[in-house]
């Protein structure tokens, strides 16, 4: 991101900043609309395509996870360590296929089978 777009996302202070609004509209249903998002370019001056962009960026604000509950790691320690297809059996065992999400390095490689539930 650039100089002035960094600038300008912060610019109302840090309890009032793009990618904190960003999480914040992503918490009712799991990734802000799109209405939201062009609000949010609107009101912190920037153009939607960077709104959007730093949007999708995360993997808890990405539209594909939208009303997920619990998230399976897919990093390539996890992928790698053969854990993930089992741990998904399990979680299916307790959650809708549609609440299971996948995110990107948990960092919590040395224990295999990682995944995120509520916050955790």
């Amino acid at each position: 991101m650039s100089k002035n777009l960094s600038s300008l996302s912060g610019r109302k202070g840090l309890t009032d900043n793009l990618f904190e609004r960003i999480g914040e509209l992503s918490e009712k249903n799991g990734a802000p609309d799109k209405q939201d998002l062009q609000k949010l370019a609107e009101e912190f001056l920037v153009g939607p395509a960077n709104v959007y962009g730093s949007s999708t960026f995360y993997d808890f604000t990405r539209p594909e996870n939208q009303g997920k509950k619990v998230y399976v790691c897919n990093g390539t320690a996890c992928m790698v360590a053969g854990t993930q297809d089992g741990l998904k059996k399990e979680l299916a065992k307790h959650f809708a296929p549609e609440e299971i999400g996948e995110m990107c390095c948990l960092g919590r490689c040395h224990e295999n089978g990682a995944f995120f539930y509520d916050g955790r």
